[in-house]
């Protein structure tokens, strides 16, 4: 089955289950989810597992290391030979777990690695080609984000064992408060189970496995360092993106999302710590400022988009009555 005919099918799955009072907020996510969806499976994107709530000291994950010239990629690629059996009832956490231990033994780069990582991807894709229900569709997904939770743990446990105390203590706060915050964001960007149906467990697999395999690279990026390995982080988007203020902790205080509405339309949520939310839509002005309205008209103001390091809010004015104040400026450093 074509990316695009499954994409049309989860949202025929996902329309009949909506109810009439929350239609137009359940076609935004089924908007984002066929496009995260189709993106997926056209260019193989990756899904990932990080499902420990506790983070053992000694391991979790991310990606590093230039381009190698062809020739040794030719010989680092890993074959993905054996045919999938497609058997929605198997669990394939530990053919899973074989295919990511042979592509880490056979990589001499973390570069390379994660690139073969996008192989095994390609390998299980064919299991959500064949999904024709709503249950196989959730089934499927979760596969994905396997394979990215594996990989991520497994880039963890190595850079555990390789990093000194000083570097292992920072980084290792920073992967409790990940850990930590992943399910508030996860709710923050595709909304609760609630309000998303059946359909949820989809939409819950696939956006974890995109901050999974980010966090992954984030890790990879930090074992390269120490192995003194040249290491090229994927781009980020200049536009879209889910962004916290943690304050150092595992909660979230305040938060900036920006997205692709379902008309096409560029739209952001920013929820400010103690003053309160709004929605609006944002224009690119091309010189890395994205000019922000309130849905209301009362609020206008700049995003900045920094990549992996965060992104920031200031308002620039305001119109009658206001908890916010002209001027003012919110960061938030940490990058989903």
């Amino acid at each position: 089955m074509p990316a695009w005919t499954l994409g049309c099918n989860i949202v025929r799955v996902m329309k009949s289950e909506m109810k009439e009072g929350c239609i137009q907020y359940m076609k935004k996510r089924i908007y984002r989810m066929t496009l995260i969806l189709i993106a997926g499976l056209c260019i193989g994107c990756g899904k990932e597992k990080t499902e420990s709530n506790e983070i053992n000291t000694e391991s979790e994950v991310f990606w590093s290391e230039e381009q190698a010239d062809s020739e040794s990629r030719e010989n680092n690629d890993v074959e993905q030979n054996d045919e999938l059996e497609i058997d929605f009832t198997h669990d394939y956490s530990e053919d899973i777990k074989a295919d990511v231990d042979d592509v880490v033994s056979r990589q001499e780069s973390l570069q390379i690695e994660l690139e073969n990582i996008e192989k095994i991807i390609k390998k299980y894709t064919p299991l959500a080609q064949a999904a024709g229900t709503q249950g196989e569709m959730n089934l499927s997904s979760k596969w994905f984000y396997e394979i990215w939770d594996t990989e991520l743990n497994s880039l963890w446990n190595r850079f555990c064992d390789s990093a000194d105390s000083q570097t292992k203590e920072k980084i290792l706060a920073e992967q409790r408060n990940w850990i930590a915050m992943k399910e508030e964001v996860t709710l923050l960007d595709i909304g609760s189970s609630e309000e998303n149906g059946s359909m949820y467990p989809l939409l819950q697999n696939s956006y974890l496995e995109e901050i999974t395999k980010n966090r992954a690279y984030v890790i990879a990026n930090e074992l390269a360092k120490i192995r003194g390995e040249s290491f090229v982080m994927p781009e980020k988007s200049d536009k879209y993106g889910l962004f916290v203020d943690n304050q150092g902790t595992g909660s979230v205080y305040s938060s900036l999302i920006t997205r692709q509405g379902l008309e096409g339309d560029d739209e952001a949520v920013i929820s400010i710590y103690r003053e309160g939310e709004m929605e609006g839509n944002f224009a690119d002005n091309g010189n890395g400022e994205l000019d922000f309205t309130s849905d209301d008209g009362s609020v206008k103001g700049i995003i900045k988009i920094n990549g992996w390091d965060g992104a920031s809010f200031k308002i620039t004015e305001i119109s009658g009555e206001s908890v916010f104040s002209v001027g003012e400026e919110v960061e938030f450093p940490f990058a989903f």
